[in-house]
């Protein structure tokens, strides 16, 4: 079903009686401006919107603070090497 704003006004609470059964459209100039819904079928859409993603990212972030990463395989840290530009020529004579 759709209403217009200015229906809705009038008929606010007949709406909200409307809206507990099925989603009420409200439409503006006969396009869909908002919709009215419950507020159960609101609480459900909510807590089924989580999104997967930040929720492994937030369990991954967890982890890695509870299991912090450790350099256990004994090797020194890398060191920068020096560039062939950065080397002393062994062709020229000392001075």
């Amino acid at each position: 079903m759709s209403i217009s704003v200015a229906q809705s006004r009038q008929q606010l609470s007949a709406l909200i009686a409307a809206a507990q059964q099925h989603p009420q459209v409200i439409s503006k100039r006969n396009k869909p401006v908002a919709v009215l819904v419950s507020a159960d079928y609101f609480e459900r859409t909510q807590s089924a919107a989580v999104p997967a993603p930040e929720s492994f990212f937030g369990k991954l972030m967890q982890l890695r603070q509870t299991y912090a990463p450790q350099d256990d395989i004994g090797l020194p840290q890398n060191q920068p090497r020096q560039g062939d530009w950065q080397r002393a020529n062994a062709f020229t004579d000392p001075a």
